[in-house]
């Protein structure tokens, strides 16, 4: 049997503290700290689909009987996509309101 592995946060979470300064505002010394961040939150959200993928694979081929791991990585692979996804509205809806002010 394998051991339970317990669900990690989202790594690129704990990057915020590295790319931002104590105040919230971005670095402006080139390293398009905004874009590596979601950047890291794309890759991060996809490496944990096709962990997903994968166990879901196991599971069917009978390389694994712990339907327990399976369905952790699942709900994991779902959460950081629900989390990508609210990101990205939020993002389009700041740049939408942004389109609407009049300068």
């Amino acid at each position: 049997m394998n051991p339970i592995v317990p669900a990690s946060s989202i790594p690129s979470l704990d990057n915020i503290s590295s790319i931002t300064n104590g105040k919230g505002a971005a670095r402006s010394n080139g390293e398009g700290g905004f874009s590596k961040l979601v950047d890291s939150f794309v890759q991060q959200t996809n490496e944990n689909q096709v962990i997903s993928d994968q166990a879901i694979e196991d599971l069917v081929q009978g390389k694994t009987d712990n339907v327990h791991q399976v369905v952790l990585a699942v709900a994991n692979a779902e959460m950081s996509f629900q989390l990508f996804m609210e990101i990205r509205n939020k993002l389009i809806d700041s740049y939408n309101d942004l389109m609407r002010m009049q300068f």
